[in-house]
């Protein structure tokens, strides 16, 4: 039988109280915010539905308002598990974890991922061995984010001689996808959508445990109108469709070079020479033609463009976690999205290639390190932002190069005549004593035999087998005023340590 073609609002009516939610989307991408809004719309007329527990892989909100801040009213939610929420503090999502008001937790997407995959393929759980030694680690934090989560969503088993984390299957009531198009056999694909962020999973897991499938698309087709390749999600697996011809593909508009439908020239916008393009520009030194790269957040995201003009995106395959392998990767406004992409994998499969050890590199933002090494990016003063899917790409990946300003809350600083000027230094010194949160653990990376760089506008770190060691100065830094001072722990300058390049504070 067909699903059926429902409206928000009786889409909203198939939500029953205390279910488990499993959400797609990443920021604008795949949002299905027309189902959401009539979810929240429902609530706040009838009460209901209520006590949800909601686990979405990735944080969903174009702005302020949409996604799962749609979800951020008291009662509506018992329980959030994302694979992370929101960089911004004034998101109502962040609000609501900060103040305790609902049970919060971060888990990485990959893994959130994965534990959709094994619940609908009728399996016990997920084993892994990501986030061992980390806040993920149930003897740690068990990926809580805020007082009001109690309990840990793992546990440690021993199996073959190591540790793993298991996860026990969920028993999901109601998956909410996205796509672009519905055939007459509810059959959902994915022809205009960047991503698609393991939308079967999600649908596998809500059938497997005996509950609802709702999805909304763009537009209905006939039958054979879309590439079965594009067509992701059986219609056997849905039970009611909201078609929303208003769908936009992104919070920016249409973008066809995102999806394959059309191939465009390629030419980023220029960035300026700024201490962060200097901090990337060191950055991707690092690279070696051939290479699967993994670009982050922030900082990261700016080496794209700046590589543009020596063809870096011929010669390395970016990959994003989200789904796209070569291509340019758009900026933070599309971040998760490719340009001309080689090929758009499902998230699902791309954790798969890190988790095995097939990604070279990966470049990732800095939040705050600590004298073991330790990263902490997830969780800092007045943010809850999560991981996303930081623990699944730094587990097995050979280089790790972190990048991000050596303070924040203020630091003012420029290049002048090719070195780094001081005005005014941050409030907020990133290198601590002990990061809030271990979201890397510099132990396991040393067990690993892993490559860490920590790369600033003033120096880059190397960690030792003791903790971090310093290898290059910024031209213009002296490390009695501009680095020790503004640490929370030593380290040692060495006498003969090098100066980083020159050009890298030059325009080209």
């Amino acid at each position: 039988m067909a699903p059926r073609i429902v409206t928000a609002s009786e889409a909203a009516q198939l939500v029953a109280d205390g279910a488990t939610v499993a959400l797609c989307g990443c920021l604008s991408l795949l949002e299905p915010d027309a189902i959401l809004q009539g979810i929240e719309a429902c609530f706040l007329q009838d009460g209901h539905p209520r006590d949800l527990t909601v686990i979405h892989p990735v944080m969903v909100a174009s702005r302020k308002g949409t996604g799962i801040n749609r979800f951020a009213h008291n009662g509506l939610m018992r329980r959030v598990i994302g694979g992370s929420f929101s960089i911004f503090p004034d998101y109502e999502i962040t609000g609501m974890i900060k103040q305790d008001r609902v049970e919060a937790y971060n888990l990485p997407i990959g893994t959130i991922m994965h534990w959709l995959r094994e619940s609908g393929a009728g399996r016990p759980g997920l084993l892994t061995a990501v986030g061992l030694q980390t806040y993920i680690d149930p003897r740690v934090e068990g990926g809580r984010t805020n007082a009001a989560a109690k309990e840990p969503l793992s546990q440690i088993v021993h199996l073959a001689g190591q540790e793993w984390l298991f996860y026990p299957a969920l028993r999901v009531g109601v998956a909410i996808i996205r796509g672009t198009s519905a055939d007459p056999q509810g059959n959902i694909s994915v022809e205009h959508e960047p991503a698609s962020l393991g939308i079967f999973s999600m649908a596998l897991a809500a059938k497997c445990s005996g509950g609802t499938v709702i999805a909304q698309v763009k537009q209905r087709v006939e039958r054979g109108a879309v590439h079965p390749r594009l067509t992701l999600v059986p219609g056997r697996l849905v039970d009611a469709i909201v078609v929303h011809p208003a769908q936009p593909q992104t919070g920016t508009g249409e973008h066809l070079e995102l999806t394959g439908e059309t191939r465009f020239p390629l030419q980023p916008d220029p960035i300026p020479l700024t201490i962060e393009s200097a901090i990337a520009r060191r950055a991707m030194r690092e690279m070696q033609d051939g290479q699967l790269v993994n670009l982050g957040y922030g900082v990261p995201a700016m080496i794209p463009a700046l590589g543009f003009s020596q063809k870096l995106h011929e010669r390395v395959a970016f990959s994003i976690e989200h789904g796209p392998v070569g291509g340019l990767p758009e900026g933070m406004d599309l971040f998760g999205a490719s340009a001309n992409p080689d090929l758009l994998m499902d998230s699902t499969s791309v954790f798969d290639l890190y988790e095995g050890g097939h990604l070279d590199i990966t470049f990732l933002g800095l939040a705050q390190v600590d004298r073991e090494g330790n990263v902490n990016v997830s969780k800092f003063a007045h943010m809850a932002p999560g991981s996303g899917g930081f623990a699944n790409i730094c587990h097995q990946t050979r280089k790790i190069v972190f990048c991000g300003s050596f303070t924040a809350g203020g630091l003012q600083a420029e290049i002048v005549d090719g070195k780094v000027i001081i005005r005014k230094e941050g409030r907020v010194k990133k290198f601590v004593k002990k990061v809030e949160q271990i979201t890397l653990s510099g132990k396991a990376a040393r067990e690993k035999g892993q490559e860490i760089l920590y790369v600033t506008e003033r120096c880059v770190f190397r960690l030792g087998t003791q903790g971090l060691d310093l290898i290059e100065v910024a031209p213009g830094i002296d490390p009695a005023k501009d680095i020790l001072p503004q640490m929370e722990f030593p380290v040692a300058i060495p006498p003969n340590v090098a100066t980083m390049d020159p050009a890298l504070f030059r325009e080209y």
